[in-house]
């Protein structure tokens, strides 16, 4: 599957896009302060376009059930990066 990054907006926001037949599969994540030393991350998919209905069984089967866990790992590289990055700085 071939993707792209769309709308970056840095440390804020970006959304990586799927093009399939006549339908577009989008994965929104956002990053929103919630303190000085926390960061909530968020995930939105959305499916749309004329074929979205055909896709969405297999889009559910992919996604539907492991997208809690997919972000937890998000979130621990993320974490992992930030603290790499304050031992060499």
């Amino acid at each position: 599957m071939r993707w792209q990054i769309r709308n970056v907006r840095p440390g804020r926001s970006f959304v990586i896009e799927m093009r399939l037949d006549r339908a577009t599969l989008f994965f929104e994540r956002r990053f929103d302060a919630v303190s000085d030393r926390h960061t909530r991350l968020s995930q939105r998919v959305v499916l749309a376009g004329d074929n979205a209905a055909s896709y969405t069984p297999q889009v559910r089967a992919a996604f539907g059930s492991n997208l809690p866990d997919r972000m937890t790992r998000i979130a621990g590289a993320i974490a992992a990066a930030e603290a790499a990055t304050r031992s060499v700085g």
